[in-house]
């Protein structure tokens, strides 16, 4: 009987305690819980200024042992848990010489608490997700335009360092005071959980994720494409209001079905940029950051992804339906007046007049 019953999820760990020495920090809240770690908002007394750190304690391999020190769960855990560590402080490390104004500012990582923790700024501002939820409506083009150019810039940087981001969606991207998205969530603990295999939200996001980032990806690799695919994604959230099917339930030919709205409020090259780098087969959607870039300015898009002109003609006539029936109905008024005008006029020509 009790081997039918699912798996317990372990408790969620214990989070430092407020007033807690981090490096040079002061613990003053807990800000963020994901199934990887914890985020804390810390004071720095040197700098006399806030920022978030990290703690890499996933909860699946990992307890707090006592009030700070970290411990994988047993034996059987240890290797996952050091080898996650590692990714972790490796990667803060090298994300600590990476600048642009849409990625999120990291100053580096190192290992305390049998553990490891990742300083970085503390960004004011609302994830996408929640931005959207807020106030829905659809951005228009101009504004994706502009947020995907500077989300691209980012990427860009992460991409020729070597890295990937591998976690972009709607939560994973803050929109700072000023207006400019920031790519948050760096670190290494959903691209661990794609490397054991792991799937569901711990592992690859549905409806953001690629097939490659499922299990073992079957059999292909993952690269720039897949952060094309998950940036994809979020542009289909901005525009639909809802993410895409997942991708391990797409039809590699099947065509994305745009709504009447996203039609008429974007443009089809715009859309078709969108429908490339959802392509459910990596091989077929674009493979790095400058193609995309081509495609916005109007060139390299693929052949059977451009618009044809009668999708065009089609699209134009329904944009501008209202003028055509308002400039029909003018003229029809125009043509029934002029008629009118000249059958009054004929009735006082001679040959018309009746005889006296």
């Amino acid at each position: 009987m009790h081997a039918d019953r699912p798996p317990r999820r372990p408790q969620p760990p214990v989070p430092l305690p407020v007033g807690a020495r981090l490096g040079a920090f002061d613990v003053r809240a807990l800000i963020g819980r994901g199934t990887y770690g914890l985020v804390y908002r810390v004071w720095d007394p040197e700098t006399e200024a806030e920022y978030a750190i990290k703690e890499y304690l996933p909860a699946m391999l990992a307890v707090r042992d006592g009030e700070h020190a970290v411990a994988p769960r047993s034996p059987d855990d240890a290797e996952a848990f050091a080898l996650g560590l590692r990714l972790f402080v490796d990667e803060g490390k090298l994300l600590s010489q990476l600048r642009h104004p849409s990625l999120v500012h990291v100053y580096g990582a190192w290992e305390e608490n049998g553990t490891a923790y990742m300083a970085m700024n503390l960004v004011a501002g609302r994830n996408l997700h929640d931005t959207l939820l807020a106030r829905w409506k659809s951005p228009r083009e101009a504004t994706l335009r502009a947020m995907l150019d500077s989300l691209l810039g980012a990427l860009d940087v992460l991409h020729r360092a070597g890295l990937q981001h591998r976690d972009i969606a709607p939560q994973s991207i803050v929109i700072g005071p000023t207006g400019r998205p920031l790519l948050m969530d760096l670190g290494a603990p959903r691209r661990l959980a794609a490397a054991r295999g792991v799937t569901g939200p711990a592992g690859a996001r549905d409806g953001y994720a690629a097939v490659e980032m499922y299990g073992s990806g079957g059999g292909h690799a993952r690269g720039p494409w897949t952060d094309l695919y998950a940036l994809g994604a979020t542009l289909h959230y901005m525009i639909t209001g809802k993410p895409p099917a997942p991708s391990l339930e797409r039809e590699a030919a099947a065509a994305l079905a745009w709504g009447p709205a996203a039609v008429l409020r974007h443009s089809l090259d715009f859309l078709a940029l969108v429908e490339w780098m959802l392509s459910p087969r990596p091989q077929d959607r674009p493979q790095s950051v400058a193609a995309v870039r081509e495609a916005l300015a109007g060139q390299g898009l693929p052949e059977r992804l451009q618009p044809r002109l009668g999708a065009r003609l089609a699209v134009q006539l329904r944009r501008h339906r209202r003028w055509i029936w308002l400039g029909a109905g003018l003229t029809l008024l125009a043509a029934t007046a002029a008629g009118g005008h000249l059958l009054m006029t004929s009735e006082l020509l001679p040959w018309n007049r009746p005889p006296a």
